[in-house]
């Protein structure tokens, strides 16, 4: 579940990450919508903020093609200008960021592009009242990676494909214990080989959420997906709910929502659909747990199938000043009913950056990725779509920028 995006990041934070999606892939799966916000978080008084910035970077690609039968390695140079803004009051708060790259290959000058990504990222909340709150987001990425372009992490070689998130949704609370959220949103995907399917997604939540004691909140809610696949029957699923939220301790929380998902189209089926996290609090960071399994597309793939995703994240914030330090292992399989789609995805993405001073930061990214597919989606040659894929990449760079207030 990705819709309901009722809970956000300090958007300052948001906008400003954006570049190192361009930037450093590494971290651009970070990005994506939350999969089950509980809380809103309300807005809060900030002057209007706009931050040029630009990126400069070299990365050490050991797969540039992302494809085992075609393991060709590379220096790319990367130089990446954006943009980010932010206002916020009382009663609204909106934030938003824009970024692209050039690539310069140092083996490969076929491959170089002055466009070669772009992202974009806005957020907006608007509390309409004491108890209604407003809230809409929009996530775009353009890119030719492909396994950082999909939720599900499948790569199916090196492609120009771009992905678009956009939704909204309300809560309104009922009474001091009792509130009642919705949203919806529409997902697309689209690939530029013929052999990749393109698709949309829309889907719509309604949940409700009580809380029994100011340490445990259930929930009870509904999730509706309808997912219109290029030359493909179109397919619906149907989830009811039940989750609980436990706050263990005041640097503890842990989440779980669970129920049966139903699909209907070219099959009909039951399967179970989950959501789990527990994140910690300490003095030098955060560090938290996740697993997801839900009906989805498969990057392309054709079809639906059954996604699991499941990782750490840790986030080291005090081991020295103006230093942070990101990281986690994340595993990810897609397999559809017949077996047609059958990927296995692990990644370990580890980033530091390092502020110099007001404006200027230095950052430095990992990103490992591993991928076997057993999948029997074959291109018109016969050559399998979703590819075994090892992958290396090292990223060093510095970044430019200064915020201008406007108060």
């Amino acid at each position: 579940m990705f819709v309901l995006r009722l809970s956000a990041r300090p958007l300052a934070i948001v906008a400003a990450a954006a570049v190192l999606a361009v930037a450093f892939p590494t971290f651009g799966q970070l990005l994506r919508p939350p999969t089950d916000p509980q809380n809103l978080q309300q807005p809060r008084k900030s002057p209007m903020t706009l931050t040029p910035s630009v990126t400069v970077s070299e990365e050490f690609n050991d797969n540039v093609f992302l494809d085992n039968t075609r393991k060709e390695w590379d220096m790319i140079t990367r130089i990446t200008p954006g943009v980010t803004f932010e206002v916020g009051e009382p009663t609204y708060r909106l934030a938003a960021g824009y970024f692209f790259t050039a690539d310069l290959y140092a083996r490969h000058p076929e491959l170089n592009q002055a466009f070669d990504a772009h992202s974009f990222i806005g957020d907006a909340v608007w509390k309409a009242s004491p108890l209604l709150t407003l809230n809409a987001f929009d996530t775009f990425t353009l890119t030719t990676d492909t396994n950082l372009m999909n939720q599900e992490s499948v790569a199916t070689g090196r492609n120009r494909s771009y992905s678009n998130y956009m939704g909204g949704g309300a809560s309104y609370q009922v009474d001091p214990r009792t509130t009642v959220r919705g949203g919806a949103l529409w997902v697309v995907q689209h690939f530029q080989s013929e052999d990749l399917f393109d698709s949309d997604t829309y889907g719509l939540d309604l949940a409700v959420d009580r809380a029994f004691t100011p340490r445990f909140t259930g929930t009870i809610g509904y999730e509706y997906r309808f997912f219109d696949i290029q030359n493909l029957p179109d397919t619906t699923t149907h989830t009811p709910r039940l989750g609980v939220r436990f706050r263990f301790t005041e640097t503890i929380t842990g989440t779980l929502s669970a129920g049966p998902t139903i699909e209907t189209g070219s099959i009909s089926r039951v399967t179970p659909a989950v959501i789990a996290s527990l994140s910690q609090r300490y003095g030098w960071g955060n560090i938290s747990l996740d697993y997801t399994r839900a009906v989805g597309t498969a990057g392309g793939l054709g079809g639906t199938s059954d996604n699991q995703s499941g990782g750490a994240t840790v986030q080291l914030t005090s081991l020295m000043p103006r230093l942070v330090v990101q990281g986690g292992p994340r595993y990810n399989s897609s397999v559809s009913p017949n077996h047609s789609i059958d990927v296995q995805g692990f990644t370990l993405p580890v980033q530091a950056t390092y502020r110099l001073q007001t404006g200027i930061a230095l950052i430095a990214a990992y990103q490992f990725f591993h991928q076997r597919s057993e999948s029997r989606a074959l291109t018109p040659a016969g050559t399998a779509i979703a590819a075994d894929a090892d992958q290396n990449r090292v990223w060093v760079g510095i970044q430019f920028g200064y915020p201008f207030k406007f108060e």
